[in-house]
């Protein structure tokens, strides 16, 4: 077997492509796009916190935790209702599709109090969880994988969200790694909204936490040396979904399904599906090759039904994304 490894590795290093990571490109608010900023490029108004690398953050403890390397303030806020559909664009460096394929999806927020989020300064902020996915049925591909294929991450706001101004933050974690302790990847992503309304959600006090704080390298979610058994458990890192976004304090355990409901649409960046709430999640590069297939996974749970639409637009560039996890898996062994 390791043989076997040896040469799937070896072959992985002809097809390094420097898009392995990526960055939060664009967020659409009830099909209203917002761009981001190319982490290191001039920047121009946005509503999403622009960072200064598409490589991930290391390190559980790391500060940059929070809303990603080096995050700056953008200069621009976008006005969002209770119950929006929102759609997270995540892209690789080069701009072509995300990367990964292995690991959850997790949304937070934060209030900015009474000022604008334009110079809130969100290190020392107590988030709550409004959504998390992991796989999207047991046995199943994570729900990351559609994002692999050019699908936007979808959320849907609490639909008794009170009103004001926030900060939403909505991480993947890349578990490609994670057999090994330190090796998860962490992308999290900032964006200013102002809710409108007069809804009166919100979270308790003990579902609100430090981010960082609210991780430790060696949690079963992030340090996961069964992460590559489509049957084993996951369970999610940090706090439950907050109780008022449709969570449920028991726990966040579960076997390989997912609890959360959430969805991924057509990959238009105008296009938003809707999605939240319960417990429990996958992506890979490029595209070049034009076989296409069109399938639908349906899973129902407490929470809702969680659709994925994809698209398989196979080529080349995928196998890098397989070699690259294969590499990490042996290099971990």
């Amino acid at each position: 077997m390791k043989y076997f490894l040896s040469i799937l590795i070896s072959i992985s290093f002809t097809f390094t492509f420097v898009s392995a990571h990526g960055y939060l490109a664009q967020l659409t608010i009830n099909g209203k796009a917002y761009s981001g900023n190319v982490p290191g490029a001039q920047a121009t108004p946005s509503v999403i916190r622009q960072v200064s690398d598409i490589s991930p953050v290391k390190g559980a403890s790391n500060p940059d935790l929070n809303c990603g390397l080096s995050a700056q303030f953008a200069a621009d806020v976008a006005d969002a209702n209770p119950g929006d559909a929102l759609a997270f664009d995540w892209r690789g460096g080069d701009n072509q599709n995300w990367p990964h394929n292995t690991g959850p999806m997790l949304t937070y927020m934060t209030s900015c109090g009474s000022s604008s989020c334009t110079t809130y300064n969100s290190s020392s902020s107590k988030w709550f969880k409004i959504q998390q996915v992991a796989r999207v049925s047991s046995g199943g591909p994570w729900a990351q994988a559609a994002v692999m294929e050019g699908f936007p991450a979808n959320v849907t706001l609490p639909s008794t969200l009170a009103p004001g101004n926030y900060l939403i933050r909505h991480e993947i974690m890349g578990l490609q790694g994670a057999v090994s302790v330190g090796g998860a990847e962490f992308y999290p992503a900032c964006s200013q909204i102002k809710v409108g309304g007069s809804q009166t959600g919100g979270p308790t006090e003990d579902e609100l936490v430090l981010l960082p704080g609210a991780y430790s390298d060696t949690d079963p979610g992030i340090y996961d040396p069964n992460v590559y058994d489509p049957s084993a458990s996951y369970t999610f890192p940090g706090p439950p979904i907050a109780a008022f976004a449709g969570g449920d304090a028991s726990g966040t355990s579960v076997s390989g399904d997912a609890s959360e409901s959430a969805s991924a649409s057509t990959p238009t960046a105008t296009s938003g599906s809707s999605g939240s709430s319960g417990s429990s999640s996958s992506s890979n590069p490029q595209s070049v090759c034009k076989l296409q297939r069109r399938t639908t996974t349906s899973l129902v749970s407490d929470a809702g039904s969680f659709t994925v639409v994809k698209t398989h637009k196979r080529r080349h560039s995928i196998l890098t994304g397989l070699f690259h996890d294969l590499a990490l898996v042996y290099r971990g062994s």
